[in-house]
């Protein structure tokens, strides 16, 4: 069990954590949990069951399902992470991981099943060659489009990506999709409306990274098209990250959600943001 106070870095525009730092919470976690279940030198490689093999160590996440945000933490909460393997196995391990409050357990931020796998163990550099590059399950060419300029401080694991840089981007293509920060905050000064992420299904390549040259800045792309749910309660993004190479590194579908700015109640997208969504709104199956 790990538990992490939060501090303002950890927070958003609405003052409350960012949906993509919880992932950051849960990824130390599960290094925590590694220690906790290692039966041999404390070396970083917890089986998790016996006989498995799985090196916490090296894991990546690789998959994010059944992710639900039930409630917001906020500046000075202390949350607590409960983590139970489901499944073990040499390549891959599956955690079910829930974020609760240290005071009150009962008290559920988020619970999702998280899938973490180990890039090939013979392969110890940090290479810019892609792992792997995703079947993305929908179209990315019809959705609104964002670049995002591959800086060196955007990498948090050497020269390549972790699954919560890739978030943040998502971030950014939403952002955009919507108007951009202007059009965020007249959506709660105008409208009374903020927007929130409830739910997220998410897919990554073990190393997110592109072929571009060390020396140079890669330009990814973030396309994103909407789906409206719930009557315009809900909008689903569908977000694809695809690098400078064409390859697809992440894919994801994040339903967000329209509160009420005062009573947090869902109340329907304002018609204003429906407009501006109809170039790239796909219809639901």
């Amino acid at each position: 069990m790990s538990e992490f106070r939060v501090y303002i870095e950890h927070t958003d525009g609405y003052g409350v954590v960012f949906y993509a730092r919880y992932f950051g919470f849960l990824a130390q976690a599960c290094e925590a949990f590694a220690r906790a279940s290692t039966t041999g030198t404390g070396t970083g490689t917890g089986t998790g069951r016996e006989g498995s093999g799985f090196d916490f160590a090296r894991a990546r996440c690789v998959k994010i399902e059944n992710c639900k945000y039930s409630r917001a933490a906020t500046l000075g909460d202390v949350v607590r992470v409960r983590s139970t393997a489901t499944r073990v196995e040499k390549g891959e391990a599956t955690l079910r991981q829930e974020i609760v409050s240290a005071d009150d357990e009962e008290t559920v931020f988020l619970v999702a099943d998280v899938t973490y796998g180990v890039v090939d163990p013979s392969d110890d550099s940090d290479s810019n060659v892609n792992v792997a590059s995703l079947e993305c399950p929908f179209v990315a060419s019809e959705g609104a489009t964002t670049d995002v300029k591959l800086f060196r401080n955007e990498r948090s694991l050497g020269s390549s990506c972790s699954h919560v840089d890739a978030l943040r981007f998502f971030e950014r293509g939403r952002t955009d999709a919507i108007g951009g920060p202007d059009a965020l905050s007249e959506l709660k000064e105008t409208f009374g409306v903020v927007v929130v992420v409830s739910r997220l299904e998410a897919r990554f390549a073990e190393r997110i990274t592109s072929s571009a040259a060390a020396s140079t800045i890669p330009d990814w792309t973030v396309a994103s098209s909407v789906e409206m749910k719930r009557r315009g309660i809900q909008i689903v993004f569908h977000q694809s990250l695809v690098t400078d190479d064409g390859a697809c590194v992440g894919y994801a579908a994040i339903t967000c959600t329209c509160l009420d700015g005062v009573s947090m109640r869902p109340i329907s997208c304002p018609e204003a943001l429906v407009e501006r969504f109809a170039p790239f709104t796909i219809s639901s199956p």
